[in-house]
């Protein structure tokens, strides 16, 4: 009979069968039988049998295409070509399509006969039960050790280091003395009003050494302020039971709620929410934030605060040029405002807020019997989305049982409702003070979103464009209202 040999191996160890002790084997097996070996063997190196299906490896997709008339594919073990049933049978069938059966050497089975291919199935059931076990335990394994305060490898965040875990083996995480300060100094100049840009250059004002290379970059801070870390939780890698990505968890106790270290954080968490939703509300994110280097010709000052009043509930308008002046446009109705807009929009302001102080307010959530419920509720919305991703019968189960004790918690915080309040933080800063000392267009933008909600356009009168027509047709709806005009005549 004539045979092609395949051989496969994720991760080289002690343990494992290295590629050419299974090609040696296989070879001998044949040698032994009287069978021809066609051709040099088909190897999957480095690819992991849980994660890859036969049909999505290089060296099996070659050996089903393969012009050799072979009538059997030697492997060692089954476990070799799949992990699980499914992709055992799949490639089984691959192979009979070709005429051809699958022999292992060492469990031993020889699919070219009936009772060959009865055994192979339950010796798939086997090892798929094999694979799943070993995951079980892997996972249990490092949830342990980070439940322990152990680093299990990753890179630490900027601000903290891994050290000798003083209690015993291993490393823990702790904060770096040398830039932890930096870390707290981005996070107060955000809440301090300052844009990413404006922070990024203070970083590389005071000489922070910068996470990697020569310089800081724009995404690095926030990716760093948005880190669960800031907060004191700790991150780590679920790992997959199947080809969807879960991504990156939290650390969480036994009713599904997340688990602080406190020695770690650098915020409350509360606080570090608020951080994150300032981020989020903020729009200094976003590429059109960024300073007129890095953004398109099109960006101005009042990026985001434009909205068309022509709808029932007001439409953001869009960013453009009209004739080549920057210009903003209803994306329902298109309905284009250019000519002074700005220049209306900044002496209204003036008018308006020049003498209130700039605070930065930011939604601070008390420490009481409801503090955890924006936890409560994050959790029920990311448990909700598992389930439905979820196969396994028992797992599923698991996080149903997470989602009553859960709902039962939020019923018990919602009888204490949580005691929500605008704090105060930066410094008594005038508004028009804060407009004098904005060094470019991106933090102009920054102190007007503190001053304006939204500046709602509506149609004009027909005619050539001038600055009181374009007056006209805007509406503005103010952040605290009751603070509106010259200080003397609210007196």
């Amino acid at each position: 009979m004539r045979v092609v040999v395949y051989a496969r191996l994720s991760v080289t160890t002690e343990e494992s069968v290295s590629i050419s002790r299974q090609i040696e084997a296989a070879t001998k097996y044949a040698d032994a039988r009287g069978w021809e070996v066609l051709g040099e063997p088909f190897v999957d190196d480095g690819v992991s049998a849980s994660k890859n299906k036969p049909e999505d490896r290089p060296a099996w997709r070659a050996l089903l295409a393969s012009a050799r008339a072979y009538e059997a594919v030697l492997i060692w073990k089954v476990d070799r070509l799949a992990r699980r049933v499914l992709d055992f049978l799949h490639a089984d069938e691959a192979l009979q399509q070709r005429g051809a059966g699958l022999v292992a050497v060492e469990d031993p089975i020889d699919m070219t006969t009936p009772q060959g291919r009865a055994f192979a199935t339950m010796l798939a059931v086997f090892a798929e039960m094999e694979a799943a076990a070993t995951r079980a335990r892997v996972a249990a394994a490092r949830r342990h050790l980070i439940r322990g305060g152990r680093a299990v490898g990753g890179a630490v965040p900027y601000g903290w280091r891994n050290v000798p875990n003083p209690q015993g083996p291993g490393m823990v995480v702790a904060k770096d003395p040398d830039r932890i300060a930096y870390v707290e100094g981005m996070a107060q100049r955000t809440f301090d009003g300052h844009t990413l840009y404006s922070t990024m250059q203070w970083l590389e004002e005071v000489g922070a050494p910068a996470p990697s290379g020569d310089r800081w970059h724009y995404s690095t801070v926030e990716r760093l302020l948005r880190h669960p870390l800031l907060a004191g939780l700790t991150t780590f890698n679920p790992g997959n039971t199947d080809s969807h990505r879960r991504g990156t968890e939290v650390l969480r106790g036994d009713d599904g709620l997340p688990l602080v270290n406190e020695a770690l954080a650098v915020l409350p968490l509360p606080r570090w929410r608020a951080l994150v939703r300032l981020l989020d509300g903020r729009g200094d994110t976003s590429p059109q934030a960024r300073p007129r280097a890095m953004r398109s010709k099109t960006s101005g000052v009042l990026s985001g605060l434009v909205w068309c009043g022509e709808h029932p509930d007001p439409v953001r308008m869009h960013r453009g040029t009209t004739q080549g002046r920057p210009s903003y446009q209803c994306p329902q109705c298109f309905q284009t405002v250019s000519s002074y807009l700005e220049e209306c929009v900044v002496e209204k302001f003036l008018w308006a807020k020049c003498e209130y102080v700039r605070w930065n307010k930011v939604e601070f959530v008390d420490e009481g019997a409801a503090a955890m419920l924006p936890e409560i509720e994050a959790r029920l919305q990311e448990l909700g989305e598992l389930i439905t991703q979820e196969r396994d019968r028992d797992a599923r189960l698991a996080l149903l049982e997470q989602v009553d004790a859960l709902q039962e918690l939020q019923e018990q915080g919602r009888h204490a409702d949580p005691e929500v309040r605008l704090v105060e933080y930066g410094e008594a800063v005038s508004f028009d003070e804060a407009w004098a000392s904005a060094d470019d267009d991106t933090e102009r933008r920054a102190v007007l979103g503190d001053a304006i909600e939204r500046v709602l356009v509506r149609r004009g009168r027909p005619g050539r464009g001038s600055r009181e027509k374009t007056a006209e047709r805007l509406t503005f709806e103010w952040r605290f209202p009751e603070q509106v005009g010259p200080v003397e005549d609210s007196l």
